[in-house]
């Protein structure tokens, strides 16, 4: 079935590519830069956070100009209001599915907007859904993926500056340069590659709030996140489970653990072999990352909390199997990674976590 979608996506574009001329562009000048757009429509919330230094390259090259981002809302809530984005704009494929006149609706809304200049960035996959919506928008410069890794953009005659994105001579680029890459043509401003997000004054003093009322008299805060939507990425929630009665017992550590919708097994079956106190975050993810970022040590999985930790400004340690750690492993010297042997996240001994987790903690105590 997915094979004939494909062909008839490539059938259905490649005719269109016939009619659909795009005069292509050179050199886009800064000062005819005065409204931006960056789509990053997908649900992973990694991938979003690691597109946050190229937002923030924008802002710094463009200061004048109005930034605005568009996501799902699954993940617009965790960037708006921050201070280098103007606006969050929703696009909820679901609407677009229901109506037929939703996608009139949605482009009428975005060429309204009057964006100059449109950048899709691609780093794992190439998406016909974020090549169309930047058609629609009717930019005067729309930048997109002419190829990834050698396959071809089918819909790459919809963008009038067409990057081929090839990283085979250096695998181990970074996800958030990945993401500047694509606006190579621009020159932007350099920028630190550590993620950061909106939270306000409000925000982290609710996040405060809400984690005081629980923790009493615990003289630290340690967050775990022992899920990932992808089961070879989870490490074994009875060892999560272990280190996480270590710090209570030795270090008087309140437990806080964060759950999202694929991670109810996972946490049953660590918070069972948890006898300590312990929090579990399961709301809206703005709130997830206001508590999160009150936590002395955050343990994670490769997975979107991740990247959501290291962003809220918590010290992430990130256990990572069968992803390269040195693409998607947090930056910051706060962060800390380790990669299982032989692609195998399970293959992490408990006794590595332990000492790497207790490394952190005394380096921050002498911080402070």
């Amino acid at each position: 079935m997915r094979k004939l979608e494909k062909a008839f996506t490539s059938m259905l574009f490649g005719v269109l590519r016939v009619f659909i001329r795009v005069r292509k562009v050179g050199a886009v000048p800064r000062a005819s830069v005065r409204r931006i757009l960056v789509i990053r429509q997908h649900n992973q919330l990694g991938d979003m956070l690691c597109a946050v230094p190229l937002l923030r390259a924008l802002r710094a090259t463009y200061p004048g100009a109005h930034l605005a981002l568009l996501a799902r809302p699954l993940n617009c809530e965790v960037l708006r209001g921050a201070d280098f984005l103007d606006e969050v704009i929703v696009y909820d494929k679901r609407e677009f599915l229901r109506s037929p006149f939703a996608v009139w609706r949605f482009s009428r809304a975005l060429k309204k907007r009057n964006f100059d200049l449109v950048l899709s960035p691609s780093t794992v996959s190439m998406s016909v859904t974020t090549d169309v919506l930047a058609f629609l928008s009717r930019a005067k410069r729309r930048v997109g993926p002419g190829s990834l890794h050698g396959r071809k953009n089918v819909t790459d005659f919809l963008y009038n500056v067409r990057v081929d994105l090839d990283w085979s001579r250096d695998p181990t680029a970074h996800q958030t340069q990945r993401n500047i890459d694509l606006a190579s043509i621009l020159v932007l401003e350099d920028v630190s590659r550590e993620l950061t997000l909106g939270l306000s004054d409000e925000d982290i003093a609710r996040g405060r709030e809400h984690l005081d009322a629980r923790r009493g008299t615990h003289p630290l805060v340690i967050g775990f996140h022992p899920g990932a939507a992808k089961p070879a990425n989870r490490w074994d929630a009875l060892r999560f489970a272990e280190i996480a009665n270590r710090c209570a017992e030795i270090y008087g550590a309140y437990i806080v653990i964060s759950s999202g919708p694929d991670d109810d097994e996972a946490v049953r079956e660590m918070t069972l072999n948890m006898p300590n106190e312990y929090m579990l975050l399961t709301t809206q993810i703005r709130h997830v990352a206001s508590v999160i970022r009150h936590c002395d040590a955050f343990v994670t999985n490769d997975t979107g909390i991740m990247h959501l930790a290291a962003a809220a400004g918590a010290p992430t340690l990130s256990l990572f199997g069968p992803t390269d750690p040195l693409q998607w492993a947090p930056i910051g010297r706060q962060h800390r990674f380790i990669l299982g042997q032989g692609g195998t996240v399970d293959s992490i001994p408990v006794e590595k976590v332990w000492n790497v987790l207790t490394a952190m903690l005394h380096d921050r105590a002498a911080k402070l």
